[in-house]
């Protein structure tokens, strides 16, 4: 298939958001904070390129992960991903994309903060690519203004209304004092709340906390760990712990969709809803797409060729028996080197098939161009 819809892997693995939904919930009541972590997790990943899971690649020799970025500070719970990851595969091996993992556990990540359950479409393939350059320019800084923070979420589709929604995320979670110490010293920042300011400064003592040590501030005091529209109501009252919390309440851009939010709960949620949606379906890898983002375009779009003269045939009612194997047409040859093992799993598959050309043409060879350096000539099996 070649886009998202709903209920991807009905028939593929029909247990797979139930799953998800299990084990979002187990984890929950063993570290709550993984619901928080679930929620940024989609953040992280969406907003950078696309929703693909480069951003649960780890460091290898000459690739860094985009964990690395000082933009993903504070991140962490990446180990529970593969605790949900192989519950799935002991159910349908290599079927559930990662991807589908980051999106279908922040919904339900959600649901246990207390927020709207949100419709979720699957169908997204994961990124063999790292974007670690680019984080920085679709993660917005904390130091960051609301302008451009509004700039940034436009790009991909998200309007000032979905921004201001999103930043309702802000309800739960905590803050590290070393990204709110700069409103603390060596002045109070005079936009912040100054009984609230010496609240901050009991939690964050020193102009320089440790980043590896465990200082922070709750974002919400009163709700810490429920999504709710309290977020909305503290930066109106000047009690935002980050910059572009308070210039959310203060640019007329954003300020009525702040003040429509803090009066009206189920408003806050369901745009809340929809933005999450947005970003969910930003750019995913679907279909074929993921051939193209690995290996060499002519040669995906050769295996696409292949596919699209198979599903003629089927179309046609072609007997089987009659139907010229692919691997008489097409060099056995696969690129190994672009490709991840399940890949090129489902493109050593093509050999085993059958397809037709036209109906009226004969077939021609079409031979796979190997451009990349490494190139292996293995030989299929065929039914």
């Amino acid at each position: 298939m070649s886009e998202l819809q709903f209920n991807y892997y009905a028939q593929s693995c029909p247990k797979a958001e139930e799953i998800i939904k299990q084990q979002v919930v187990q984890l929950y009541y063993k570290h709550g904070n993984t619901a928080v972590s679930w929620v940024r997790n989609l953040f992280h990943d969406c907003a950078v390129k696309s929703c693909d899971a480069s951003l649960l690649l780890e460091t290898v020799t000459g690739v860094a992960s985009e964990q690395a970025s000082e933009r993903s500070f504070g991140m962490r719970n990446f180990k529970y991903v593969s605790t949900i990851k192989a519950a799935l595969e002991a159910e349908c091996p290599l079927k559930v994309s990662c991807a589908d993992i980051v999106a279908l556990s922040a919904r339900e990540g959600i649901v246990m903060l207390g927020g709207p359950r949100i419709p979720i479409k699957t169908g997204r393939r994961d990124s063999r690519v790292s974007y670690l350059a680019e984080v920085e320019k679709f993660i917005p800084n904390h130091n960051d203004s609301i302008a451009t923070a509004l700039s940034v979420f436009n790009s991909i589709g998200i309007d000032d209304e979905g921004v201001v929604a999103l930043y309702g995320a802000h309800s739960v979670g905590r803050v590290h004092c070393a990204n709110l110490v700069h409103r603390l010293y060596p002045t109070v920042d005079p936009t912040l709340n100054p009984v609230y300011a010496e609240y901050l400064k009991g939690r964050c003592p020193t102009p320089d906390p440790d980043p590896d040590a465990v200082v922070y501030a709750r974002n919400d005091r009163e709700t810490p760990m429920i999504l709710d529209n309290n977020y909305y109501k503290n930066i109106i009252n000047h009690k935002g712990l980050l910059i572009v919390d308070q210039q959310l309440a203060s640019d007329p851009r954003t300020t009525p969709f702040v003040q429509k939010m803090a009066a009206d709960n189920s408003y806050f949620h369901e745009q809340f809803s929809r933005a999450i949606a947005l970003l969910s379906e930003n750019n995913p890898l679907t279909g074929d797409q993921v051939l193209c983002a690995n290996i060499e375009i002519k040669s995906c779009k050769t295996v696409q060729l292949i596919r699209n003269q198979k599903r003629r045939a089927k179309r046609g009612g072609q007997p089987p028996a009659t139907l010229p194997k692919v691997k008489d047409i097409v060099p056995r040859t696969v690129v190994l080197s672009h490709l991840p093992y399940s890949y090129y799993r489902g493109v050593k598959l093509i050999w085993k098939d059958s397809f037709l050309g036209s109906d009226t043409s004969p077939l021609l060879p079409l031979p796979l161009p190997l451009s990349p350096p490494q190139i292996f000539d293995t030989p299929h099996t065929t039914n």
